[in-house]
């Protein structure tokens, strides 16, 4: 691994977090409204002093306006050190809601992707190992109609098919993080339930995304050399399939993996607002609808970052699969 060329890695990850902090800035300060306004008459139904807006403007650190130099400086610090101020509607921690939300996120996320990497993977190779059949064909059809559906259109179907039409009591995704590890069978159950909705929407786009990939990969590496001189040796199919070309087939898929959390992460957000799942996405919405610049922010801003080392540490994987990659 080139020194030089790891370090160069390692400053456009953090160029590039700084130009989104400095986006996120730009892009709500151009949305229209003022948070003391909103929530004054709000409180007031319209009826507020200038006085009492001027005050209120100070407290939200707002006193100079959205383009304020000082508010500018004080939203990158905040930023870069994690501390993201103070939300507008209850004066709590904009962190000790992050960090309430944000395992709820990392857990949907993260049995989704496993799903959706457990159940694709292997049909891909199964689609493979069935060539030119009708098998294949059905496999990647379904693949393609899974992967072309939008993570909001497959929700709302899910919510209303189950919760309106059958009547099922809609997910309320207020289960306690403890019961996730809860050796209890009704905390078990209590989990699963919550989460069957929205992990069935990203789980099911997810194992289609992957299917198609890892049929791809497959198919290209078939025609490697190597395979060549694995059939003319006379090693059966099965190994050549599962143990010789499924193992080169991952390193495309690994690139694929990277942009699917990128995509995932989008999904997860629309899903929790649909489904009124605590997590992240649920948390922007709220902050969003309420002009609360440093909620949204700060949840943005974890989300980009999370995203950002994802790519940035996908060059280091690669590096490590194939060492014919040199970073």
């Amino acid at each position: 691994m080139n020194p030089y060329l790891a370090v160069r890695k390692v400053i456009q990850a953090v160029s590039l977090v700084l130009l989104m902090a400095v986006f996120l800035y730009v892009i709500f300060r151009l949305m229209p409204g003022n948070p003391a306004q909103l929530f004054l008459f709000g409180a007031r139904n319209g009826r507020a002093s200038a006085q009492e807006l001027s005050t209120l403007e100070n407290q939200l650190g707002l006193s100079g306006g959205k383009w304020s130099v000082t508010g500018f400086e004080r939203y990158m610090y905040d930023m870069f050190t994690f501390q993201f101020g103070y939300d507008y509607d209850k004066a709590t921690p904009v962190w000790t809601l992050l960090s309430t939300a944000l395992p709820y996120t990392l857990l949907l996320l993260g049995i989704a992707t496993l799903i959706g990497y457990v159940v694709g993977i292997p049909l891909g190779v199964v689609a493979t190992t069935f060539r030119g059949k009708r098998s294949e064909a059905g496999l990647v059809t379904t693949g393609l109609v899974l992967n072309s559906i939008p993570y909001f259109i497959l929700a709302i179907l899910l919510y209303l098919y189950f919760v309106v039409y059958f009547r099922l009591s809609p997910p309320s995704a207020a289960f306690p993080l403890s019961d996730v590890t809860s050796a209890s069978w009704a905390h078990f159950v209590t989990v699963l339930t919550d989460l069957a909705l929205p992990l069935t929407t990203l789980a099911v786009i997810e194992a289609g995304a992957y299917l198609l990939t890892m049929r791809a990969a497959m198919v290209s590496v078939l025609g490697e050399d190597f395979i060549l001189t694995a059939k003319a040796k006379g090693v059966p199919e099965g190994s050549i399939m599962f143990r010789h070309a499924a193992r080169n087939a991952m390193i495309p898929v690994s690139t694929r993996m990277a942009l699917e959390f990128a995509l995932v992460t989008s999904g997860a957000v629309i899903t929790e607002i649909i489904y009124s799942y605590p997590g992240i996405g649920f948390l922007i919405y709220n902050a969003i609808l309420n002009l609360d610049y440093p909620l949204a922010e700060g949840a943005l801003f974890i989300i980009s970052l999370i995203v950002i080392l994802t790519y940035s540490a996908l060059d280091f994987i690669h590096a490590w699969l194939d060492p014919r990659i040199r970073l």
